[in-house]
């Protein structure tokens, strides 16, 4: 076993790339074999060694494969079914249901949700471990129907969970018994519903976070600041919270000579589970508790074993449990940044003071996740350095340790816990302000987009041999690889300006419009329409935050050239406030009769006649020519020539400005047809479509949205006439690839028409 020791790595390691290398694809797939190729033939003299790694490879391929979660079996959506299984989650309450896990015999697991009624309180017989019979509705989670959308049935389906059975009386479900560990679950309930009451209201948002894991009471404000600048790790729980913990211990019973040293270790080792579960069990959270119980039972046997062991134990060890942790965002980072400062002691070694070593850690940990975070998130702050040295120590020394002693005071000494944490809250209020508005003059976002595989890797590889070369004291060496980790990143910024191809996309937004258009080489990138959820709807920004955003972000994209708006409409009209907030856009162009209540932000009247040249590519206004007194009827309609194709669109107009078009145009033609109003019959006429002569129809309208679109005669028309149609609502988002004059329709969900 001896000789083994400092050595668990590299099988770990070999089971990770193994599992790496089952969902990579083409130039990434080659590139990280060559990579596990090389890395073999440096063992080639150690045959023993040598083959355990190919055994392990062999064994994450298989294991962690995306295959494990992709054939799982499914249920008829949609139909009721019956379902045993145990409980093997905690009761999570939302505003409007209560959802739980529950495990069958044959491993398959199942989401129940339970809609509240007024007045419903939790299931009584809901518990961790109760054995469960249901009767329930199956259906499919919401999946990403755009580019750059997070899917959410794709992460519940790497978690092993494919459906949610919706019972819509508890007397569908059945529970009985209940494991040791419901209790614990309770009690953690029952001490969140204590805190609540007994501190102060802004600070219990704080203290619920940073203590219980649970981030909902925090507005999302204050969540976008801590991910913007790279500060968020402070709110997962994770090795810094559970240090602070056993340290706290530590401090408490050994230095105040309250137990020994043997005896204060076994406390900590005893407590340490119940604090994972209280932390909420997530995987950062575990794996510093998987650590710290290690290193204990290690000192308590008198034993010494190396940090990086311990963690690729820890780490093998969790995948083996859950194969869903390997495509979880907290375990990557928990782990990367981890092993990372484990790796860097020599650097640490060489250089002396807190704040060289602030530093120093800041940098490793942000340079060890930060291609991962631009594939997820498409975008960084380069100054949050900065930040993270301001705020990671007053969170480390001051906030953290004073949460976990207003949360134990809130349970035994309510009369203190409520005015200290009033006091507390004024301060922290006015010390994260002042550190916010500080960020300002550091808010220089890095916009790259999503990272492919190979970049990753590339990245990867220069980031370890600039830490191998820094650890060697071999400075020159290491800035030079530090050069190339950038390097690598900066030529995935500046491809699409060396690419000649181009796209549309018809984003699906639901009952909307948002097109986008990237020209070739980047010389433009126009968007037309930006259309927002319903007036009704609480959150304005939904539409713009979780679609538009995201997709132009996935892209690259910080700047838009010019925004056109059809009419002011809100399915048209209702994201452009949060475009002008995130992006740069240079240009604003509405109708001639469009009332715009800021003219500050560029804003450019477009009427008939008018052309607007972008990037070498025109569009021309050809409506409207005069004010028709109605919003739809004045929305601006643009042709242009685009990748070899004659496009147009329509906005909301109605038949009467087909007709008046029809007869003030004749030889107007289009080959793609933005189909006007949604596919709503007061548009597109027999006459219009014969005139037009299109190719492709494109329309935008939600799934079995209330109005019915697109209308039955609609698309009858255009069936009739053998028109392509691609329509969000089947399709989701639909994209024109295009170079020079030729191109290619795609869709975001599969196409099953007869014709391609």
């Amino acid at each position: 076993m001896s000789n083994w020791k400092g050595k668990c790595h590299i099988p770990a390691l070999a089971f990770v790339i193994g599992g790496s290398l089952a969902f990579q694809e083409k130039v990434g797939f080659f590139l990280l074999a060559g990579l596990t190729s090389y890395w073999l033939f440096l063992y080639r003299r150690q045959l023993p060694l040598l083959m355990l790694i190919v055994c392990f490879g062999f064994f994450g391929y298989f294991y962690l494969s995306p295959s494990s979660y992709k054939n799982l079996p499914t249920l008829q959506e949609g139909v009721q079914v019956k379902w045993e299984g145990g409980i093997v989650s905690d009761v999570k309450e939302t505003p409007h249901a209560y959802q739980v896990i529950l495990k069958d015999e044959n491993n398959e697991k199942q989401m129940v949700v339970y809609f509240k009624e007024d007045g419903n309180l939790k299931p009584h017989d809901w518990h961790h471990g109760s054995h469960c019979a249901l009767i329930g509705s199956a259906e499919a989670f919401a999946q990403a129907r755009n580019p750059g959308q997070f899917d959410y049935r794709s992460f519940m389906a790497e978690k092993g969970i494919v459906h949610q059975l919706i019972v819509s009386d508890l007397t569908d479900i059945q529970c009985d018994g209940r494991s040791f560990l419901s209790y614990i679950y309770e009690w953690r309930m029952e001490m969140d519903e204590t805190l609540r009451q007994r501190i102060d209201p802004k600070a219990y948002g704080w203290i619920k976070a940073l203590v219980l894991g649970e981030t909902d009471e925090l507005s999302d404000e204050t969540l976008d600041w801590f991910r913007e600048f790279n500060v968020s790790h402070i709110l997962a729980i994770s090795g810094l919270h559970t240090g602070l913990m056993v340290g706290g211990v530590y401090l408490f019973f050994f230095r105040l000579g309250i137990a020994a040293k043997r005896q204060v270790h076994i406390m900590i080792f005893l407590s340490l589970p119940v604090y994972t579960i209280l932390a909420g069990a997530a995987p950062s959270v575990i794996r510093a508790s998987l650590m710290a119980l290690s290193l204990i039972l290690m000192v308590l046997m008198n034993r010494k074993v190396p940090l990086t062991d311990l963690l690729s134990l820890a780490a093998f060890g969790l995948l083996l449990y859950s194969p869903s942790f390997f495509y979880n965002i907290g375990f990557q980072f928990s782990f990367l940044v981890t092993f990372s400062l484990i790796l860097s002691t020599p650097i640490f070694k060489q250089h002396d003071g807190f704040w060289v070593q602030s530093i120093i850690v800041s940098f490793v940990s942000q340079l060890s996740i930060l291609a991962f975070q631009i594939h997820y998130f498409y975008e960084f702050q380069p100054l949050s350095l900065f930040v993270n040295l301001l705020v990671v120590p007053y969170f480390s020394f001051f906030v953290i340790p004073f949460m976990m002693i207003l949360f134990l005071l809130s349970q035994c000494f309510p009369f203190i816990s409520y005015n200290l944490s009033s006091y507390f809250i004024s301060f922290h209020e006015w010390v994260l302000s002042t550190v916010i508005n500080f960020s300002r003059a550091l808010d220089f976002k890095w916009v790259l987009g999503e990272l492919t595989s190979s970049i990753i890797i590339l990245y990867t590889i220069f980031f370890m041999v600039m830490m191998k070369k820094w650890g060697e004291g071999k400075k020159g060496s290491s800035f030079f690889y530090g050069g190339l980790t950038v390097g690598v990143l900066m030529i995935s910024c500046v491809l699409p300006y060396f690419s000649s191809k181009g796209t549309v996309t018809m984003l699906d937004i639901g009952q909307g419009d948002t097109f986008v258009i990237e020209l070739p080489y980047r010389r433009g990138v126009i968007v037309i329409d930006a259309a927002g959820p319903p007036v009704y709807t609480r959150n304005q920004e939904k539409i713009a935050a979780e679609i538009i955003l995201p997709y132009l972000k996935s892209k690259g994209i910080d700047e838009i050239h010019a925004v056109f708006i059809s009419h002011e409409d809100s399915d048209h009209n209702g994201s452009v406030t949060y475009l002008l907030e995130e992006m740069d856009v240079n240009r604003m162009f509405v109708s001639a009769y469009y009332k715009v209540e800021d003219e500050t932000k560029n804003v450019v009247h477009l009427q008939r006649g008018d052309q607007v040249k972008i990037g070498g590519y025109a569009f021309d206004v050809i409506s409207p020519e005069t004010d028709r007194g109605n919003p739809n009827d004045n929305s601006l309609v643009l042709s242009s020539d685009i990748g070899g194709k004659r496009w147009l669109f329509t906005g909301d107009i109605s038949v009467g400005v087909e007709d008046a078009l029809l007869l003030n145009s004749p030889l107007l033609k289009a080959d793609v047809l933005k189909v006007g109003h949604h596919g709503s019959n007061t548009s597109t006429s027999e006459e219009w479509i014969t005139l037009l002569k299109p190719d492709v129809a494109l329309i935008s309208a939600g799934v079995n949205n209330r109005y019915g679109h697109p209308h039955k005669d609609v698309l009858d028309r255009l069936e009739h006439h053998q028109i392509l149609v691609l329509q969000t609502n089947r399709h989701g988002a639909v994209q024109y690839n295009f170079s020079h004059q030729s191109g290619t329709f795609s869709t975001f969900l599969p196409y099953n028409a007869s014709r391609e």
